[in-house]
């Protein structure tokens, strides 16, 4: 069976993420403020991004999410990825027609290049929303 997914040659090794959050002072807390409504992972995974890059971190959106709100992604800016979960449902087809299928739901991870910091857009002012306390979401998938 083939992958589909490629290979990201600016993502880091996560053994050298991980390295690099713990030792360096507040990148933890700098991936968590600018990055606040996604999970630990996903949030160093921006924050290293946009140190490679040279990227003032900030409010993350996709394409057609930061064109809703009034902004355009600069031409030439390229995407930063994220780890993003699938949910897929199995069905067994031997089952005979007069009994319910089975249904098996399993869920997988693959890194998808979709969010834009805010400082690769252009357009209308922006005011982020405040932290809601306990929200944490995955990203979303329009």
């Amino acid at each position: 069976m083939q992958s589909h997914t490629q290979p990201t040659l600016d993502i880091p090794k996560w053994s050298a993420l991980l390295v690099e959050a713990v030792n360096k002072p507040g990148l933890i807390m700098d991936a968590y403020s600018a990055f606040h409504n996604y999970s630990i992972g996903n949030q160093i995974l921006a924050i290293v991004q946009c140190q490679l890059r040279g990227l003032e971190p900030g409010p993350i959106n996709r394409f057609l999410g930061w064109e809703a709100l009034g902004r355009n992604v600069k031409r030439g800016e390229r995407a930063l990825t994220l780890c993003m979960p699938i949910t897929r449902e199995v069905r067994n087809e031997e089952t005979s027609e007069t009994e319910h299928k089975d249904v098996h739901t399993f869920t997988s991870f693959v890194y998808k290049s979709r969010w834009f910091v805010i400082s690769q857009t252009v357009g209308d002012e922006f005011t982020p929303s405040r932290c809601q306390s306990g929200k944490h979401n995955e990203p979303s998938r329009h």
